[in-house]
Protein backbone atom coordinates (compact mmCIF):
# COMPACT_ATOMS: atom_id res chain seq x y z
CA UNK A 1 0.00 0.00 0.00
CA UNK A 2 1.58 3.36 -1.20
CA UNK A 3 0.06 6.35 0.17
CA UNK A 4 1.76 9.59 0.72
CA UNK A 5 -0.68 11.66 2.44
CA UNK A 6 -2.98 11.47 5.63
CA UNK A 7 -5.96 13.47 5.24
CA UNK A 8 -7.97 15.82 7.81
CA UNK A 9 -11.66 16.08 7.36
CA UNK A 10 -13.54 18.89 9.09
CA UNK A 11 -16.71 20.91 8.49
CA UNK A 12 -16.90 23.84 6.15
CA UNK A 13 -17.96 26.21 9.61
CA UNK A 14 -15.13 25.20 11.54
CA UNK A 15 -11.41 25.33 11.97
CA UNK A 16 -9.64 22.18 11.44
CA UNK A 17 -7.73 20.36 13.94
CA UNK A 18 -10.66 20.28 16.69
CA UNK A 19 -11.60 17.55 19.27
CA UNK A 20 -14.47 17.09 21.43
CA UNK A 21 -11.90 15.44 23.92
CA UNK A 22 -10.40 19.14 24.13
CA UNK A 23 -13.42 20.55 25.21
CA UNK A 24 -14.21 21.33 28.66
CA UNK A 25 -17.16 20.02 30.13
CA UNK A 26 -18.95 16.90 29.23
CA UNK A 27 -22.58 16.38 27.34
CA UNK A 28 -23.93 19.97 28.56
CA UNK A 29 -21.04 21.16 26.02
CA UNK A 30 -22.72 23.90 23.78
CA UNK A 31 -20.86 22.67 20.69
CA UNK A 32 -21.53 18.84 21.87
CA UNK A 33 -25.04 19.94 21.87
CA UNK A 34 -24.75 21.20 18.52
CA UNK A 35 -23.22 18.42 16.85
CA UNK A 36 -25.63 15.68 18.90
CA UNK A 37 -28.58 17.63 16.70
CA UNK A 38 -27.07 18.62 13.71
CA UNK A 39 -28.32 15.86 11.64
CA UNK A 40 -32.06 17.06 12.35
CA UNK A 41 -31.19 20.52 10.83
CA UNK A 42 -28.81 19.52 8.29
CA UNK A 43 -29.79 17.07 5.65
CA UNK A 44 -26.31 16.39 4.79
CA UNK A 45 -24.66 15.58 7.82
CA UNK A 46 -25.04 11.99 8.43
CA UNK A 47 -22.41 11.96 11.75
CA UNK A 48 -24.25 10.78 14.59
CA UNK A 49 -23.66 10.88 18.10
CA UNK A 50 -24.83 9.17 21.84
CA UNK A 51 -25.51 10.49 24.61
CA UNK A 52 -22.55 8.84 26.38
CA UNK A 53 -20.54 9.17 23.22
CA UNK A 54 -17.96 11.83 24.87
CA UNK A 55 -17.39 9.55 27.40
CA UNK A 56 -16.28 6.85 26.04
CA UNK A 57 -14.76 8.97 23.54
CA UNK A 58 -12.13 10.31 26.16
CA UNK A 59 -12.18 6.20 27.74
CA UNK A 60 -10.96 5.25 24.28
CA UNK A 61 -8.50 7.68 23.77
CA UNK A 62 -6.98 7.21 27.38
CA UNK A 63 -6.46 3.54 26.22
CA UNK A 64 -5.45 4.50 22.73
CA UNK A 65 -2.63 6.63 24.59
CA UNK A 66 -1.66 4.15 26.58
CA UNK A 67 -1.25 1.46 23.97
CA UNK A 68 0.58 3.78 21.59
CA UNK A 69 3.50 4.70 24.48
CA UNK A 70 3.60 1.24 25.18
CA UNK A 71 4.45 0.80 21.62
CA UNK A 72 7.07 3.66 21.57
CA UNK A 73 5.38 6.18 20.68
CA UNK A 74 5.72 9.53 22.29
CA UNK A 75 2.39 11.72 22.43
CA UNK A 76 2.60 15.31 22.94
CA UNK A 77 -0.71 16.17 23.32
CA UNK A 78 -3.39 14.41 25.79
CA UNK A 79 -6.36 13.16 23.12
CA UNK A 80 -5.06 12.79 19.34
CA UNK A 81 -6.51 14.44 15.62
CA UNK A 82 -7.57 12.25 13.54
CA UNK A 83 -6.70 11.86 10.21
CA UNK A 84 -7.61 8.89 7.38
CA UNK A 85 -4.56 7.14 5.56
CA UNK A 86 -4.96 8.92 2.23
CA UNK A 87 -8.16 9.58 1.19
CA UNK A 88 -11.09 7.95 2.20
CA UNK A 89 -14.23 8.92 0.35
CA UNK A 90 -16.53 6.52 2.90
CA UNK A 91 -15.42 9.37 4.90
CA UNK A 92 -15.63 12.41 3.15
CA UNK A 93 -19.17 11.17 1.60
CA UNK A 94 -20.26 10.64 5.98
CA UNK A 95 -20.95 14.84 5.73
CA UNK A 96 -21.46 16.41 1.99
CA UNK A 97 -19.90 19.74 3.61
CA UNK A 98 -16.64 18.43 4.57
CA UNK A 99 -13.78 20.18 3.45
CA UNK A 100 -10.05 17.93 4.04
CA UNK A 101 -6.54 19.38 4.86
CA UNK A 102 -3.83 16.74 4.01
CA UNK A 103 -0.64 16.68 5.50
CA UNK A 104 2.73 14.64 3.66
CA UNK A 105 3.43 11.97 5.55
CA UNK A 106 6.98 12.55 4.97
CA UNK A 107 6.53 15.84 7.33
CA UNK A 108 5.43 13.92 10.42
CA UNK A 109 7.08 12.69 13.43
CA UNK A 110 7.54 9.13 13.47
CA UNK A 111 6.75 8.58 17.35
CA UNK A 112 3.94 10.91 17.52
CA UNK A 113 1.70 9.03 15.14
CA UNK A 114 -0.60 6.35 15.84
CA UNK A 115 -2.51 4.11 13.61
CA UNK A 116 -5.63 2.05 14.06
CA UNK A 117 -7.62 0.08 11.84
CA UNK A 118 -10.45 0.72 11.59
CA UNK A 119 -11.56 3.80 13.29
CA UNK A 120 -10.02 3.80 16.65
CA UNK A 121 -13.37 4.60 18.64
CA UNK A 122 -14.53 0.51 17.49
CA UNK A 123 -10.60 -0.77 17.65
CA UNK A 124 -10.28 0.07 21.09
CA UNK A 125 -14.19 -0.86 22.05
CA UNK A 126 -14.32 -4.00 20.59
CA UNK A 127 -11.58 -7.52 20.83
CA UNK A 128 -13.65 -9.67 18.21
CA UNK A 129 -10.70 -9.25 15.26
CA UNK A 130 -7.28 -9.65 15.45
CA UNK A 131 -6.38 -6.27 14.35
CA UNK A 132 -8.56 -4.61 17.26
CA UNK A 133 -7.33 -3.73 20.93
CA UNK A 134 -3.84 -2.63 18.33
CA UNK A 135 -1.73 0.59 17.73
CA UNK A 136 0.43 0.77 14.88
CA UNK A 137 3.51 2.84 13.72
CA UNK A 138 2.49 4.05 10.03
CA UNK A 139 5.55 2.17 8.49
CA UNK A 140 3.42 -0.93 9.53
CA UNK A 141 0.80 -0.30 7.56
CA UNK A 142 1.77 -2.32 4.45
CA UNK A 143 1.73 -5.33 6.51
CA UNK A 144 -1.11 -4.83 8.25
CA UNK A 145 -2.55 -4.50 4.80
CA UNK A 146 -1.09 -7.84 3.35
CA UNK A 147 -2.48 -9.68 6.23
CA UNK A 148 -6.48 -8.28 6.41
CA UNK A 149 -6.61 -6.47 3.40
CA UNK A 150 -7.24 -3.02 2.04
CA UNK A 151 -9.81 -1.06 3.80
CA UNK A 152 -13.68 -1.03 1.43
CA UNK A 153 -13.67 2.71 0.71
CA UNK A 154 -16.95 2.07 -1.07
CA UNK A 155 -19.50 4.66 -0.55
CA UNK A 156 -22.87 3.47 0.56
CA UNK A 157 -26.13 4.46 -1.20
CA UNK A 158 -27.31 5.99 2.12
CA UNK A 159 -25.26 6.73 5.49
CA UNK A 160 -28.17 5.32 7.65
CA UNK A 161 -27.47 3.49 10.89
CA UNK A 162 -23.50 3.26 9.23
CA UNK A 163 -22.71 2.39 12.80
CA UNK A 164 -24.11 -1.28 12.55
CA UNK A 165 -22.11 -1.97 9.35
CA UNK A 166 -18.62 -2.87 9.34
CA UNK A 167 -16.47 0.34 9.64
CA UNK A 168 -13.01 -1.05 7.64
CA UNK A 169 -13.29 2.06 5.56
CA UNK A 170 -10.44 3.24 5.95
CA UNK A 171 -6.72 3.15 7.78
CA UNK A 172 -6.97 5.73 10.95
CA UNK A 173 -4.33 8.13 11.61
CA UNK A 174 -4.05 9.82 14.92
CA UNK A 175 -1.54 12.94 15.26
CA UNK A 176 -0.26 13.77 18.68
CA UNK A 177 1.78 16.18 17.97
CA UNK A 178 0.52 20.10 17.76
CA UNK A 179 3.91 21.54 15.86
CA UNK A 180 3.10 19.93 12.74
CA UNK A 181 -0.73 20.75 13.07
CA UNK A 182 0.33 24.56 13.19
CA UNK A 183 2.04 24.54 9.87
CA UNK A 184 -1.41 23.43 8.31
CA UNK A 185 -3.71 25.33 10.41
CA UNK A 186 -6.10 27.87 8.18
Amino acid sequence: MNVDVITHYYLKDRCPFLSLSDLDGDIGSSVFKEMLDRHKLDPKYNRRYGMGYLQTRREVEEKLRRFFVKRGGNPHRRYPIYFTLGESKWFEGLNEDHLKLEIPISELPEDAVSVTFPDSYLAMTDSTKPYFEKVYFLKEVSDIASVYGIPNDVVPESYDRYWEGDFEHYFEVQVWDDEVLRKYSI
